[in-house]
């Protein structure tokens, strides 16, 4: 179903981007989880070719779980508060009666930042039947247990960008809260030539799904407006990229484009700095993540752009709301990210869908996630199109002194 319009949405995005992330304390919803979930995690010792199990909908009067997989061990912060949003949206769906008559239950399991454990992960969520599952957030790991979640028919929702999604995936449970890189980084891509006049582009990028999905989506920008520019991979972990940042400056690039995780941002822009690439630069929405900026200097950063999903400084009512009543359970404001705040409305849109199917059936589900239309979110509302994209804007931003300021959105 998805696949046959898949073309025509992929060019319906581009054309709109042309034109143009923990805190100690816990919520109280209930919460399950494995007390071994973390210790298997980290020793990567479970069994990863067990069988997945078919979910069966929970009996009436039970709770409905949800599945979670949160990235706690990896990058344990970005998880965390994922995880923190995700519990707050279901406190506050409890509070108001629940769906269906029936409260939500939050089923937490670690996916970490690796595939092995991410596949156990998702099979337990199956194996303890899951109406629908929220996360994982990075495409590496959507990409690798989305056939699980299709063969069990449990809905899940993602937060990776990367098009693969789209363009080579074809899975009618598998939805897409956060604008794809089809839209982000077409839009960053424009910016650097309609905004910064770039003539010349430093393409850097990290080697995974995410990072070379931005890169092509780029790269195919700058070739239909005849930009040219020069491309270097490295892997997110690397220490040293001189060389890749040496060749770009040999190339007389003008601008710079960063598609990569937060953890290679440390190097990739003290180096920048160091060697003298400072050009003018706009980057994927890692830099507007409050882990990250926490590792940076205010030098090497300095007047970069970015693109992203969620600002704190974003002065809307429903943010600013938003941020208030995170803080009030977690006790900061430090966690408010992006992240928390995806999670927490893909939390919304997914009672919001069970409540319309009128039953957990993961066949009902999915169709009636694909009938998603206007639920209010922090990040965007959320409007699913015929491929389960339900984001189609994103946040136009620049970091001064470590602060990532608020520009504009972009349809």
């Amino acid at each position: 179903m998805k696949k046959v319009r898949r073309a025509a949405s992929m060019l319906l995005a581009m054309t709109m981007a042309f034109t143009l992330t923990a805190c100690q304390s816990q919520p109280k919803s209930s919460e399950t989880a494995p007390p071994d979930t973390k210790a298997e995690a980290a020793s990567g010792t479970e069994n990863t070719e067990s069988t997945t199990a078919v979910p069966q909908p929970a009996a009436s009067g039970d709770t409905i779980k949800i599945g979670v997989l949160a990235t706690l061990t990896g990058y344990p912060l970005n998880g965390e508060h994922m995880r923190n949003g995700i519990l707050l949206a279901i406190d506050e769906i409890n509070a108001n009666g629940g769906v269906l008559g029936r409260q939500l239950e939050a089923d937490v399991q670690d996916c970490s930042n690796t595939t092995d454990i991410a596949i156990n992960a998702t099979n337990k969520l199956v194996s303890n039947h899951v109406a629908g599952i929220i996360g994982p957030h990075y495409s590496s790991l959507g990409l690798a247990v989305e056939s699980i979640i299709k063969d069990a028919k449990v809905p899940m929702l993602v937060g990776g960008t990367s098009p693969k999604f789209v363009s080579d995936v074809d899975n009618d449970y598998l939805f897409r809260i956060r604008a794809s890189d089809t839209l982000q980084a077409a839009a960053a891509a424009a910016y650097l030539v309609d905004g910064l006049k770039a003539t010349k582009v430093a393409i850097l990028y990290g080697s995974d799904d995410f990072g070379t999905g931005g890169m092509q989506v780029a790269s195919g920008y700058f070739d239909s407006v005849g930009v040219s520019y020069c491309v270097q991979s490295f892997n997110n972990e690397d220490t040293d990229v001189t060389s890749q940042i040496l060749k770009c400056i040999n190339e007389g690039c003008d601008a710079a484009l960063i598609w990569a995780t937060e953890a290679a941002y440390p190097i990739v822009a003290r180096q920048m700095f160091e060697l003298g690439l400072t050009v003018p630069t706009i980057t994927n929405p890692s830099l507007a993540v409050d882990s990250c900026l926490a590792q940076l200097d205010p030098e090497w950063v300095e007047g970069w752009y970015c693109v992203t999903d969620f600002l704190t400084n974003n002065p809307t009512d429903k943010v600013q709301d938003f941020i208030k009543r995170y803080t009030a359970v977690y006790g900061t404001d430090e966690s408010v990210d992006l992240h928390c705040a995806a999670y927490y409305s893909a939390t919304y849109a997914l009672a919001d869908a069970i409540e319309r199917a009128g039953t957990t059936d993961g066949e009902a589900l999915s169709k009636a996630l694909l009938g998603t239309k206007d639920v209010e979110g922090i990040v965007g509302n959320l409007t699913s199109n015929e491929d389960g994209e339900m984001i189609s804007e994103i946040i136009l931003a620049q970091c001064r002194d470590l602060k990532i300021e608020y520009i504009d959105v972009i349809r």
